[in-house]
């Protein structure tokens, strides 16, 4: 037996000697056995003392912003030396909230003001009638929100003010964040983490005191908050004249590994305004660029926040209203209280629209206080990284471009990537993973992908994948567009798959061909009776494109073809394809 160690220098000179030649994860397991150690000792040597309690976060995300706010507090909160249970609410038994006693619920809001899927049980329990007491409970609330909504967090309002009303005390008052949350995160990261260290104490002020290896550094981890600088190798047209969109294949340097992606993911952008429009704002305004501004923190020439750190091509809200304070504009007032009205007349303005329309004296500090945080632009990742070795695939529509007066009204992200960059530009880019939409772990699985227009991509990923590990279930492609000759993305390599078998069925819809409109829901409602069928042997559906009416029509058309190929009932229909859904077989990226 060892004799006891009493001296500390003679404690690390040991500890030091059997850290040598360790790796940094043998360092961080050998931190995690020696805590737990002490974490046992501590509670075997005291009487009557109760185990150390742990914080519990869940979080739910549409977007992966939760996600990763969820896992920065885990992180934080461990390195502060608490115990610490990471969950996503898609993952947990809801009712289990009723055995939990400090909560921290990282939660979005998606679109009109409705929870995100993996929220969505949570969401009906808390708010309904067989909700359980929680009176022991403590909780804090993270909501994260788009106040281009006017629905501006309301699941966080709601599950904040649900679970008080069912007893539960808080520790720290709600925290509302917007799109552009990064400074406000910093911020209430620590608060929370000093808020709740009183809350874990044990009933004696004596906390575990858990020893720790520090290992080297490990290798920068390129996120949302640290992206990486990735090379353009490539862009090309996907469509051709006379077509009325402008759509581009566009391959990025991945790195050695930097950017680490499964099919399904997406690429995540932070792009920067274009010169002529930030010109533009400046002519308007009558504002130097040199001008220095400081907001959050931070000093920077006006320039400088105008071109990458402010929002010029969308208007949300809050730069709405505060245009209509301070001109005192009896129009936008009522159009801030039309909600469907604001919706539509923001869709057709950028920022410089609307100072235009309605004149203000600003100087630069004003001008920048008022506008929104630049965000990242999401892009579904078009390639395996099996197949594409080193690449990073997107699909891209421009959206707007130059009016007939030569002014810029174009999206931020699309225009730079479909005319600015060039091979050989660099671009600031990560990888935001999507789990919820993966193809199935049994490669026999048949698939089915809808994807009309650019959404598209992902399924371009899914099949080089499936292709590059020898997978052998049948693969169906629903896609549409309006013209065949003009807009049939990928055309060639969806007919070479077809040749070789990776594709077994192609169904495209042309809507403009001909003189009746025809998308991809009636495409599903013509082969409704083999799309069944396919189901029945144990199909994955995957849907992906724009959530502004194709989602919801291609919803309706599965499920009449269940209702008429399976007979069912509208209702019994819903619940096929409820259980799809919940067995992750009927999965969706929608936006």
């Amino acid at each position: 037996m060892l004799p006891q160690i009493k001296d500390q220098q003679e404690l690390q000179r040991r500890v030091g000697a059997l850290a040598t030649g360790l790796t940094p994860e043998q360092m961080q397991w050998a931190s995690g056995y020696l805590a737990g150690l002490a974490a046992s000792a501590a509670d075997v040597s005291v009487t009557g003392q109760q185990t150390q309690e742990k914080l519990t976060i869940w979080y739910g995300s549409e977007t992966g912003n939760g996600r990763g706010v969820a896992e920065r507090l885990a992180e934080s909160a461990s390195a502060a030396g608490l115990v610490v249970e990471l969950k996503s609410l898609a993952e947990v038994q809801v009712r289990q909230i009723a055995r939990l006693k400090l909560l921290v619920l990282v939660v979005s809001t998606h679109g009109e003001g409705d929870p995100p899927a993996d929220a969505a049980a949570l969401h009906k329990l808390l708010l309904g009638d067989r909700a359980p007491r929680l009176d022991k409970l403590r909780f804090s609330v993270f909501a994260l929100g788009d106040s281009s909504y006017p629905d501006f967090c309301q699941t966080g309002r709601e599950l904040d003010e649900a679970l008080a009303g069912l007893g539960a005390q808080r520790f720290l008052d709600r925290q509302e964040v917007d799109v552009d949350f990064e400074v406000q995160e910093a911020r209430w990261r620590p608060e929370l983490i000093e808020a709740v260290k009183p809350l874990l104490e044990r009933s004696d002020n004596h906390a575990n005191r858990h020893l720790q290896l520090v290992p080297e550094p490990a290798a920068p981890r390129f996120d949302r908050r640290n992206p990486f600088s990735a090379e353009v190798l490539e862009t090309a047209p996907l469509t051709v004249a006379p077509s009325r969109k402008v759509v581009s294949h566009v391959v990025l340097s991945a790195g050695q590994g930097a950017l680490d992606y499964q099919p399904g993911d997406a690429l995540g952008l932070w792009p920067t305004n274009d010169p002529a429009l930030v010109d533009e704002l400046l002519t308007l305004t009558n504002l130097d660029a040199n001008s220095e501004v400081e907001r959050d923190e931070q000093s920077l020439s006006l320039g400088e926040w105008l071109s990458r750190r402010l929002e010029l091509t969308q208007v949300v809200r809050p730069f709405v209203q505060a245009v209509a304070e301070r001109s005192g504009s009896a129009e936008l007032a009522r159009l801030l209280d039309d909600r469907q009205g604001f919706q539509g007349w923001v869709r057709q303005r950028q920022v410089i629209d609307v100072l235009r329309e309605y004149p203000l004296a600003l100087d630069a500090t004003g001008l920048v206080t008022m506008l929104r945080g630049l965000l990242p632009r999401l892009y579904s990742i078009a390639s395996s990284p099996l197949a594409q070795e080193g690449e990073v695939h997107l699909v891209v529509k421009r959206e707007g471009g130059r009016s007939d007066d030569g002014r810029l009204r174009a999206g931020v992200a699309s225009w730079q990537l479909t005319g600015a960059v060039k091979p050989g530009d660099s671009l600031p880019v990560y990888i935001e993973p999507n789990p919820r939409f993966r193809l199935p772990e049994d490669g026999d699985r048949p698939v089915i992908m809808i994807g009309p227009g650019t959404g598209v991509a992902p399924f371009r990923g899914f099949l080089e994948h499936r292709q590059a590990l020898g997978q052998r279930g049948p693969n169906w492609l629903f896609f549409g567009e309006q013209h065949r000759r003009t807009d049939f993305l990928y055309q060639l390599e969806w007919q070479r798959h077809q040749k070789n078998g990776l594709l077994t069925r192609l169904s495209v819809a042309f809507s403009r061909d001909q003189a009746e409109r025809i998308y991809v829901q009636h495409r599903i409602a013509e082969y409704g009776k083999a799309l069944f069928e396919w189901l029945e042997e144990g199909a994955h559906i995957y849907v992906c494109g724009s959530g502004q009416g194709m989602a919801s029509d291609v919803h309706k058309a599965l499920r009449e073809a269940i209702a008429r190929h399976g007979r069912f009932d509208a209702d019994g229909a819903e619940d096929y394809l409820q259980g799809l859904a919940n067995s992750a077989r009927y999965q969706k990226d929608v936006y």
